[in-house]
């Protein structure tokens, strides 16, 4: 197949850019991309594409595409470098450009190794289908990336059912991310999920220095965006415009970082207050006067009192200031007396630190519709064991933190 001139199809030719490392600060390799013109003019990839599909011959268009990627990449790619190339699923299934884009690119000499399919955000109809396609690839030896992830139907069950490789974070991501202390808290938790399932995560869309701090601080493998380098058809200038690793470092080792709830400043006088009212639970003053050493604070909710097991003993006193996050959705839920929170994270690690100050996570509390971090304390007093709780909106707690 010639893949630089297909008969009136647009020419093809290939831009590259780099997919950096965060721990070498390197690229790992390239994401191909389409630089087609048509008619004598420059022409989109979508434009490109919509070409071809009219013409009945997309999957031809993106095997000739993807063949001259690859040629293009082994004329200059280190040994130990990787290609990246989007392919849309409706090619990847298809019975006659599916087997045949593999052998396209095998005949090349490249490695498949090197190779990682990206998978476009795309309607597919049957996920087993596509699996069984993304399972002769591999039987190939190519490696499979998700694209776009957290937007439209690239989603956690595609993940589960595909078992990529890779997953790209979709640039919408890391920018919502980059707002609000609390969106970056989800983007952590959101790559600490995909890290468990098994997948290296790339962020697309990196064009901030903070972006980039925060993929740091998120733990992702790799980033890839204008604040690194733009695409190039001259992948020379492409390399030649990249910082180097010792720049780059020091650049991701400065500026804030993402710190950990239990280790923010701003929630020092929560702790200072709980110490308090845990010193004045201990001496045996009732909840009411215990909880007068807490609530005055900004953000503070409510103190509980938890039994050994768990179970909760006497009813939550709320703070009078916050009557808006008192409604619970379901009506049950405000029954708390005897409502066993064992599971809560809260209650676990207090038990593990016995006698010293814990703080959670945030997390949604099912007696309020928000979330809330809770400080937690296991102690003794008249010969009975108790963990002593506090809840901090988070909501508000956030704020201090952009």
């Amino acid at each position: 197949m010639s893949d630089t001139h297909v008969r009136d199809l647009p020419q093809i030719e290939s831009a590259f850019q780099p997919i950096l490392s965060l721990a070498h600060g390197i690229p790992v390799g390239y994401e191909a991309l389409l630089r087609a013109r048509h008619d004598g003019a420059s022409c989109a990839p979508e434009a490109a594409f919509s070409v071809a599909r009219r013409l009945g011959r997309y999957g031809e268009y993106e095997r000739a595409c993807a063949l001259h990627h690859v040629r293009r990449f082994d004329t200059f790619a280190a040994a130990d470098s990787v290609l990246f190339i989007n392919l849309h699923p409706d090619v990847l299934v298809d019975p006659e450009h599916g087997p045949g884009l593999a052998q396209d690119i095998l005949t090349t000499g490249v490695s498949p190794s090197r190779i990682v399919i990206e998978i476009l955000e795309a309607q597919q109809e049957t996920t087993a289908v596509l699996a069984d396609a993304v399972a002769r690839l591999r039987e190939h030896g190519f490696l499979i990336a998700l694209d776009d992830f957290g937007a439209g139907l690239t989603n956690l069950g595609r993940v589960w059912d595909l078992c990529p490789d890779v997953v790209k974070l979709d640039r919408e991501l890391i920018c919502k991310a980059a707002s609000s202390y609390r969106n970056s808290r989800s983007l952590l938790r959101l790559v600490d999920l995909l890290h468990d399932i098994g997948t290296f995560i790339v962020v697309e869309g990196v064009e901030t220095k903070e972006q980039a701090l925060l993929s740091v601080d998120c733990d992702a493998d790799f980033a890839q965006g204008y604040y690194f380098a733009r695409p190039s058809v001259d992948v020379e200038q492409v390399d030649a415009s990249l910082p180097s690793p010792r720049v780059l470092a020091g650049r991701l080792a400065t500026g804030r970082r993402l710190r950990r709830v239990a280790d923010l400043e701003e929630l020092e006088p929560y702790r200072r207050a709980f110490g308090r009212m845990k010193e004045a639970f201990c001496q045996g003053d009732d909840m009411a006067a215990c909880a007068a050493h807490f609530l005055p604070l900004d953000w503070a909710l409510r103190v509980f009192v938890l039994d050994e097991h768990g179970v909760q003993v006497g009813e939550n006193i709320e703070s009078d200031r916050y009557a808006q996050w008192h409604r619970t959705t379901f009506p049950l839920l405000e029954r708390r007396l005897g409502a066993n929170w064992s599971k809560r994270a809260y209650f676990r690690n207090s038990l593990v630190h016995s006698g010293q100050i814990v703080v959670s996570d945030p997390y949604m509390s099912s007696s309020s519709t928000n979330l809330c971090v809770t400080l937690s304390v296991h102690v003794r007093t008249g010969g009975r064991a108790y963990v002593l709780c506090a809840d901090v909106l988070f909501e508000g707690l956030s704020q201090l933190l952009q």
